[in-house]
């Protein structure tokens, strides 16, 4: 028996309070009070990003529930959000659609394009992620949990305690509106921006594909994790070779390199 099983059983009346309590959740306020309460003996954490929706056409709406100053909802956009959520959706879907851990460094490289401001400065403090999501419903929706810390080392049943309270968070965020991310600033164009027009600019299913070509998966592992067919992969693939003008996929993850190292 886990620990956190064995905690469960021993102390059962704490544990049945913290699911009353996540149960008769309906606003943001309370969610966020609840998340920052008793829920962090099991959890620790100082961020919890979430987003749902459809993470195959990319029709997803988000919450960010922090204490830390700026790292609200509506401290983010959707331009800074969207390619966080999607590559942790991708990393649990490739663990099996289990609890997984991962470093939170790479949050701060996936929001480099996405414009000054688009994600709040203090995301670069995280350390550690821990993801877990309900998989894809008859309608195409799923719906994915980030939970990040400051801490290398999380408790050795943080996976297991993130799988059990993630019911009571997702009853609570079905009963409440998603909280308004902020809106990309219109009038401020830096140097990156100017950069990337003169470049041939990436879908963001074709960047996904590449963050994964990067780490030496292949075309079918490629297609299980995002759910698509091989030939769709394949397809994609010589569209991102197109359009970067290069012939393999070496040569591309290199040249994306290049791009970002000049952005």
């Amino acid at each position: 028996m886990n620990a956190i099983a064995q905690r469960t059983q021993s102390d059962p009346a704490h544990f049945l309070k913290i699911a009353n309590d996540g149960a008769g959740l309906s606003t943001h306020e309370q969610l966020w009070r609840w998340l920052q309460g008793d829920v962090q003996h099991w959890l620790q954490h100082e961020v919890m990003l979430i987003g749902w929706g459809d993470f195959r056409t990319g029709d997803l709406q988000y919450d960010i529930v922090s204490s830390l100053p700026g790292m609200r909802s509506h401290d983010w956009t959707t331009s800074g959000i969207a390619p966080i959520i999607s590559y942790f959706r991708d990393c649990w879907a490739a663990a099996q659609h289990q609890p997984t851990q991962l470093e939170a460094s790479v949050c701060a490289d996936l929001v480099r394009g996405a414009g000054e401001g688009a994600a709040p400065d203090a995301l670069r403090t995280m350390k550690t992620a821990l993801v877990h999501g309900i998989r894809r419903s008859r309608g195409g929706s799923e719906r994915v949990f980030v939970a990040l810390s400051r801490s290398d080392d999380l408790a050795p049943n943080a996976a297991m305690s993130l799988k059990l309270l993630l019911p009571f968070m997702d009853t609570a965020l079905r009963q409440m509106p998603p909280a308004p991310v902020r809106a990309a600033p219109c009038s401020r164009i830096d140097m990156r921006h100017r950069n990337a027009a003169r470049i041939p600019v990436l879908s963001e299913r074709e960047r996904q594909i590449m963050v994964w070509v990067a780490m030496g998966k292949t075309n079918p592992e490629i297609g299980m994790i995002l759910d698509i067919s091989e030939f769709t992969v394949k397809n994609h693939m010589k569209s991102i070779f197109s359009k970067l003008d290069v012939t393999n996929r070496a040569q591309a993850v290199a040249k994306l390199e290049r791009m970002h190292a000049h952005a």
